[in-house]
């Protein structure tokens, strides 16, 4: 199980990566992201190659997680590769992965609003992505 989680969330993590790359530069978005960037609660990355590649390394983490998950957990459904399961999974890997961080974000910190919605929203995407992409792959 272990290369297949390596091999099919590496390839998922760079379809992920791309997808919520295109939900953040939307301009709609990257315009929210730029009003708000003195607000103390933003961090301003002086080098864009640093943080990708941060952002890229820690979400593939992530990926793996949830790639591991995924295919552990369809596995107690009666039909393993349904539309139906894969459904069923990425409503409850979204709330494992979005919820906690979203509700830590608004309770701790003094990140805007405004973009923890974005948060909250692109992390859904992301995580349908994640586990609607895993689902439409030929995983075993």
């Amino acid at each position: 199980m272990v290369y297949d989680v390596l091999l099919w969330g590496l390839i998922i993590g760079i379809v992920h990566f791309v997808v919520v790359g295109i939900l953040y530069i939307n301009p709609l978005v990257a315009r929210q992201y730029e009003r708000e960037k003195d607000s103390p609660g933003v961090k301003n990355w002086k080098n864009q190659k640093e943080y990708l590649i941060k952002m890229f390394l820690g979400t593939q983490i992530e990926v793996f997680i949830l790639t591991a998950a995924y295919l552990y957990l369809r596995q107690m459904y009666p039909a393993p590769t349904s539309i139906g399961t894969a459904s069923t999974l990425a409503v409850v890997l979204t709330f494992v992965r979005v919820y906690p961080r979203f509700w830590n974000m608004w309770i701790q910190s003094t990140y805007p609003n405004r973009l923890l919605f974005i948060e909250l929203l692109n992390g859904t995407i992301g995580t349908i992505v994640i586990v609607m992409g895993l689902w439409l792959l030929p995983t075993p």
